[in-house]
């Protein structure tokens, strides 16, 4: 019996060694991640608003945008250039957007990334006929 109780912890061992060598080696994509920092913020478009109503990303570093729009119609993140703040609608021109994410239809979500160079704040809005007027409106501070 004693014998059988060795050749099992042995067997024991043998499997957590196995494993602990294989969770050593670890995925590619973590891997990828713990060189740097990478910064992803995270946007849901409803109707009519943006949540959360802030976000602060670094200047001259890449950020992600995951937009999901939670919303019945379709929603766009559009970042506008500092300095050419809109008022209402009738004051929105496309030559005013440092970026956007364009239209995404109700239910749908979108990744896309972005650098901004200047430190800053800058007014996003959903520049959707309506959208903005109704309260769409969010702050990105660049630090």
């Amino acid at each position: 019996m004693r014998s059988g109780a060795r050749i099992g912890a042995g067997a024991l061992g043998a499997a957590l060694a196995a494993s602990l060598l294989l969770g050593a080696c670890g995925d590619d994509d973590d891997g990828a991640d713990a060189g740097g920092a990478s910064t992803s913020i995270d946007v849901e478009a409803t109707e009519f608003q943006f949540d959360p109503d802030s976000w602060t990303v670094p200047a001259g570093e890449e950020f992600t945008v995951e937009f999901v729009n939670g919303g019945g119609t379709q929603h766009e993140w559009a970042v506008i250039k500092r300095g050419e703040d809109i008022e209402s609608e009738a004051d929105f021109e496309e030559d005013k957007v440092e970026f956007e994410i364009e239209a995404t239809p109700a239910g749908e979500s979108v990744t896309e990334a972005f650098t901004l160079e200047e430190a800053g704040t800058h007014q996003v809005i959903c520049a959707l006929p309506g959208h903005f007027d109704a309260g769409m409106e969010a702050t990105l501070v660049v630090e």
